[in-house]
């Protein structure tokens, strides 16, 4: 069985272990969020990350007046009809293996371990990862931090400050309760890249981009 992580009282953890430290060396700021697949304007959302210590911190903001989430939780699949946020980390440009870690805005977690083209084993966890969330004025925030030591297992290379990955950085925006609707409009899925496909779909290599921690 698999060891939930997130943190709805930060205190459990303690504050540094979620949110994002001052002090931490900027790994990246990004705002131009878009919907890849629709000419509708997207809802406000911004990632930033730092790592500082032992480990790589980020957080979400998400601009969202109707959040979908499940007061039920029923395992990892839950998140499938949630509004969240998502990071992909890839170990090699072609998806040969790659790591995907979904949040929903109360920070609970599905993460999973997949190949190309959708061969996933949600039976992975990401270890060590810890997640907060709350809600704001606009919408919700959501951070986590992980440690490098994990980062650096994953891609099979010692992570720290300056190295270079690929990663993918993506939100679902669902609307209404009819879990029906959910995922299958063009307006449903963010991201700071432009996959190139027809129809909506992060996981593939050009959902990636390469950038340093």
């Amino acid at each position: 069985m698999k060891i939930q992580r997130w943190c709805l009282m930060i205190a459990v953890l303690g504050q540094a272990a979620c949110s994002l430290p001052q002090g931490g060396r900027q790994g990246m700021v990004i705002h131009d969020f878009k919907y890849p697949w629709s000419e509708n304007p997207p809802p406000r959302t911004s990632f930033e990350a730092a790592i500082y210590g032992d480990r790589w911190h980020f957080t979400f903001d998400a601009e969202d007046q109707d959040i979908v989430t499940s007061p039920v939780w029923t395992g990892e699949s839950t998140l499938d009809d949630e509004d969240r946020v998502e990071i992909f980390f890839a170990r090699d440009p072609e998806l040969g293996r790659y790591f995907c870690i979904e949040i929903d805005s109360l920070g609970r977690v599905h993460d999973y371990e997949a190949k190309f083209y959708r061969q996933s084993e949600s039976g992975w966890q990401c270890n060590g990862l810890v997640t907060s969330a709350e809600r704001t004025s606009a919408g919700y925030r959501v951070k986590g931090a992980i440690p490098l030591d994990t980062l650096s297992n994953l891609l099979g290379r010692p992570v720290g400050a300056g190295t270079v990955v690929d990663l993918g950085v993506f939100r679902a925006e669902f609307r209404g309760r009819d879990k029906s609707s959910h995922g299958g409009a063009n307006d449903n899925w963010i991201s700071w890249q432009l996959p190139r496909t027809k129809a909506p779909d992060f996981h593939v290599p050009s959902a990636f981009k390469r950038v340093k921690l």
